[in-house]
């Protein structure tokens, strides 16, 4: 369920509240907007409904605004305000920011700049709450939605924890940039997130690679037509769920100007529109590069990525989860034979302990592919390892050829030797230092003090 953004409109003059109100609906589409003329009513108002927002005016009869302004930050200290007033004096502008408003603006004054403080304003308050969520969570440990993650095996910590932080973000409506290793179920973790906080409402994918920039904007925003016929994009359908962006450190830098639109003011042009249509849906994107470092060597863009790393998961590869081998292949087997129409047969109790070793370059995708081709070779009693065999054969011939080296007439010192290892284990991970670490067989910390040294 989404977050509560409920805004508050306090003036006695009926035709600016009511062109105000209509404003931010436009333009603050995941905002409920309510209003009140009356400021003897407000604190009433608040404790019948909460409200994270309250845009106040300062000349009112019966109370000042001032005098509002000092109940609500003493009886809801949560609230942000922000004065909307016809009064230009300084004066009053700095008494009402000493007495807690979040912003002041005059009625002339430019209408996008208060929408950008409007919005401002709540995405500050949803940083709040859910760092509150973050530190009521933290010592605990149990999963509130377990039925959410029936997709997801695992035992391993690190991915309990991640399906912990999925729990505590589910209510807020910021985007989630998934990252991790091709295979590694960045779409299962999305589908996740969609069950804890839009079950009811639709799951839209794209899949983003080698998308150009046309097919992007007709895919995602639809089209319109003097003739009729429009077509609907996947934001459309979306409507108040989830739509998944896979892979999108694939697009190009023209398309991935498309997406700042829809992510900074929640609202596209469909293909052919004169007018802006407004976004409801959770944007959830996922990437197997490092964004940080495709944006360093100028291949994507900042403002896109601070905004889609509002929540960061990222997920951790297959090899790091020695945990999980035996209850994946388990898993593997379960659908195998269903799917194939065979008999069960039963994995060797120590093939788990095997394959702790093997890399798993293809992560889960991988393993369940070995399991297909162990159950489709298997009898009736005992799983067939000669794919994990082969794979495990694979993966040492593979390490012994990468160990070997061959040098030239002259040495390198030590010092050559461990710059090239270095740099040669970022350049292979796109500067992702733990990555390089993880090859290097040395910590992350361990790594970085030694870039730092050269």
């Amino acid at each position: 369920m989404k977050m509560a953004r409920n805004i508050l409109l306090v003036d006695d003059e009926a035709q600016w509240l009511r062109a105000l109100s209509v404003t931010l609906k436009r333009r603050v589409p995941e905002a409920h907007v309510d209003t009140c003329m009356d400021g003897r009513q407000v604190l009433e108002r608040m404790q019948s409904k909460k409200y994270s927002l309250v845009l106040l005016d300062l000349t009112m009869p019966f109370r000042s605004g001032e005098d509002i302004l000092q109940d609500i930050k003493l009886n809801h200290p949560n609230c942000r305000v922000i004065i909307v007033t016809g009064v230009n004096e300084i004066d009053s502008a700095v008494r009402c920011m000493k007495r807690g408003a979040y912003d002041y603006f005059n009625k002339a004054g430019e209408v996008e700049a208060l929408v950008g403080s409007v919005r401002r304003a709540l995405e500050v308050i949803g940083l709040e709450a859910n760092l509150e969520q973050v530190r009521e969570s933290f010592f605990d440990r149990e999963l509130k939605r377990p039925d959410s993650f029936k997709e997801i095996i695992s035992c391993e910590p690190a991915v309990l924890d991640r399906l912990r932080y999925l729990e505590v973000i589910a209510s807020s409506p910021a985007p989630v940039l998934i990252i991790g290793e091709s295979g590694t179920g960045k779409d299962v973790f999305a589908k996740a997130l969609h069950q804890l906080a839009y079950p009811e409402q639709p799951f839209e994918v794209i899949s983003l690679t080698s998308m150009s920039l046309e097919q992007l904007r007709v895919t995602l925003f639809g089209s319109v037509s003097l003739e009729g016929g429009d077509t609907p994009g996947l934001v459309q359908l979306a409507g108040s769920g989830v739509l998944y962006l896979d892979e999108i450190g694939e697009l190009s830098m023209d398309a991935q100007s498309q997406l700042v639109e829809l992510l900074e003011h929640n609202q596209y042009f469909p293909v052919g529109a004169q007018k802006p249509v407004c976004s409801e849906c959770r944007i959830v994107a996922s990437s197997s590069h490092d964004l940080k470092a495709l944006h360093q060597q100028g291949r994507f863009r900042g403002d896109l990525l601070y905004r889609l790393n509002a929540h960061e998961l990222a997920l951790p590869p297959l090899r790091e989860r020695r945990l999980d081998i035996g209850l994946l292949i388990n898993h593997f087997i379960d659908i195998a034979a269903q799917e194939l129409n065979r008999e069960r047969p039963l994995q060797p109790s120590n093939l788990a302990n095997q394959l702790w070793g093997y890399g798993f370059p293809g992560n889960l995708l991988e393993l369940k592919g070995m399991v297909f081709d162990a159950v489709s070779r298997s009898d009736n009693y005992k799983l067939n390892i000669s794919a994990f065999a082969e794979a495990i054969q694979s993966g040492a011939n593979n390490r012994q050829q990468q160990l070997s080296i061959s040098f030239g007439e002259q040495l390198p010192t030590l010092a050559e030797a461990n710059k090239a290892l270095v740099d040669e284990a970022m350049s292979r991970t796109a500067s992702n230092q733990t990555a390089a670490a993880r090859l290097l067989g040395i910590s992350q910390s361990a790594l970085s003090r030694r870039l730092t040294k050269e």
